[in-house]
């Protein structure tokens, strides 16, 4: 039997239990830029082949606009010159900032309070089985509602405005943030335990120097995924009456039957959501580095 690695008391390095997969080892040795280039081969196909399609009238226009189509309502989205505000109506040209600005803002604040909530009862569900026991039934149930199913009580709790649309990003983002946390904490080897408590750490100092950093890979694989879908739920959120973000621009193209608009607010969506998982990424990387050594 192979014990774990162990550096006393500052922490634990897991072993065999916590060893990178060899699939991952070699994805770590593909240097960045041919990851992307990889990566933008398939859309660069894709973009073809529908351009292609489009040009030949094989692909009708009433159900995908083409490629140039597209580009020129990205620019009137993003540089065209914006008009006066009228009250109640969704603007398009030019309004890619403010748009982007009030989404983005609503997803930073509904994601925050779901971190301040989620890692806090993830952490207490894996630790105790005396928690786990009385809340995690009502929270497994309560999280197999579907995020629409909240709009119409968010609605009736806060009214309309930012309120609603904040507390439907927070449902959709805390539920894997709890889930992974619990799950990741739960199955910490019971050999790192062991072996810190033979090693002196107190029974109190064993949940931030044992628990906490043997599950941080599987946290922040939580963080991630409650990110994009906090992320996702923003469209919902902006269905409560307000006239201004990315979800709230794309119903009003719907209204007038504007493909084009819809698709530049999918791929702006696109866009933002990559750029918050590799910022997210790149934050937590130092804190998981010794999962990939």
């Amino acid at each position: 039997m192979v014990l774990p690695e162990v550096k006393g008391d500052a922490g634990l390095l897991a072993g065999d239990e916590l060893a990178p997969s060899h699939a991952a080892a070699t994805r770590g040795q593909l240097p960045g830029w041919r990851r992307w280039a990889m990566g933008l081969v398939f859309p660069a196909l894709l973009v073809a082949v529908w351009s292609v399609l489009s040009a030949t009238g094989v692909l009708s226009d009433r159900l995908l606009p083409p490629p140039a189509e597209l580009v020129r309502s990205a620019r009137d989205f993003v540089v065209a010159p914006s008009r006066p505000p009228v009250p109640g109506v969704v603007p398009y040209r030019g309004a890619a900032g403010e748009h982007v600005k009030a989404s983005v803002g609503r997803w930073a604040v509904g994601y925050t309070i779901a971190l301040c909530v989620g890692l806090p009862l993830g952490l207490s569900l894996g630790l105790s089985r005396w928690v786990s026991a009385g809340i995690d039934p009502l929270f497994q149930a309560l999280r197999s509602v579907p995020i629409t199913a909240w709009l119409p009580i968010a609605l009736v709790w806060f009214g309309l405005g930012e309120g609603p649309s904040r507390y439907l990003v927070f449902i959709g983002a805390v539920s894997p943030m709890v889930v992974a946390t619990a799950d990741s904490t739960a199955r910490v080897p019971h050999q790192l335990v062991d072996t810190a408590r033979m090693l002196g750490t107190p029974q109190r100092h064993l949940a931030r120097r044992v628990y906490i950093p043997a599950a941080l890979p599987g946290i922040v694989t939580g963080l991630r995924l409650g990110l994009t879908l906090g992320w996702t739920s923003v469209i919902v959120a902006e269905l409560t009456g307000i006239d201004r973000g990315l979800g709230a621009m794309m119903f009003s193209a719907r209204e007038v039957s504007r493909l084009d608009q819809i698709i530049v607010g999918m791929a702006t969506f696109a866009v933002i959501g990559l750029t918050g998982d590799l910022l997210l990424r790149a934050i937590t990387r130092p804190l998981v580095r010794w999962a990939d050594a």
